[in-house]
């Protein structure tokens, strides 16, 4: 059976769809897992949510789908509306996801089955080939790395971006997302890869590229056409200019 790792989707509905084409994905004959942040920053987060669910439906006993910092924010965000928690959920990539579920009326509904989901996502999973977290492992007071059994609500399974995670972890093989290869290691659009460690993640709202790794063979499917980031960045400036009042109305909508 082969254990297929799907990087960060973000909101990317079409190019998660051609992936899993492209892997040539069989649900049951192969093991799914999504590294989390499946919200967020792209156009179609409800889509994505959507999709997910479905496929855990079909085969739950193969697919595992880890919970992300993006899924904590926008969970945290529902149940604590018009607080520093939903502003912060805002400005990184919740008013995308909020748009995607707002109707031709200018409606918003997130329905509560969405919510509850991703609210009861696992923060890591381990096989014969690897431990799967969303983020990092928590690190100890020696400098060491703590198996995630050991602190499962630690805020580095889904938060942490230690360089020194990135460069000296030398235990059994980890594969990842939330560090976007190219920004602190590796190459943009470039599944990272060392002994120990496989970063997953190529920023598929950024790069234009979704991408997965293969295990035990450590095969890389991509989908997409890379862009720089420079060019995504410089759209990012364009909308910045318009964030504050899409910020004011979606407020509004919570609570």
């Amino acid at each position: 059976m082969r254990t297929l790792v799907v990087g960060d989707i973000h909101g990317k509905l079409d190019l998660f769809n051609q992936l899993l084409a492209e892997m040539k994905y069989q649900p049951r004959q192969d093991f799914l897992i999504l590294i989390g942040d499946l919200v967020d920053r792209g156009e179609d987060s409800k889509g994505v949510v959507e999709r997910a669910m479905q496929l855990k439906q079909e085969a739950p006993d193969t697919v595992v789908i880890l919970k992300g910092n993006h899924e904590v924010m926008m969970v945290g965000s529902m149940l604590r509306p018009n607080t520093e928690y939903s502003d912060a959920w805002l400005k990184t990539g919740g008013l995308d996801c909020l748009k995607s579920y707002t109707d031709a009326e200018g409606n918003v509904n997130i329905p509560q089955e969405h919510v509850e989901f991703l609210a009861s996502l696992p923060v890591w999973h381990e096989d014969d080939h690897a431990i799967y977290v969303h983020a990092s492992l928590p690190k100890m007071t020696d400098g060491s790395f703590l198996h995630p059994s050991f602190s499962p609500d630690s805020s580095e399974l889904m938060w942490g971006r230690n360089r020194r995670f990135f460069s000296e972890y030398d235990g059994k093989l980890v594969v990842f997302g939330h560090t976007i290869a190219g920004q602190h290691f590796g190459e943009w659009g470039q599944v990272w890869q060392r002994e120990e460690l496989i970063a997953v993640d190529t920023g598929a709202y950024m790069t234009g590229v979704l991408s997965a790794v293969e295990l035990p063979s450590r095969q890389v499917y991509q989908v997409g056409e890379f862009r720089h980031p420079a060019q995504a960045k410089a759209k990012v400036r364009r909308e910045e200019s318009d964030e504050p009042k899409k910020r004011k109305r979606f407020f509004g909508l919570f609570g």
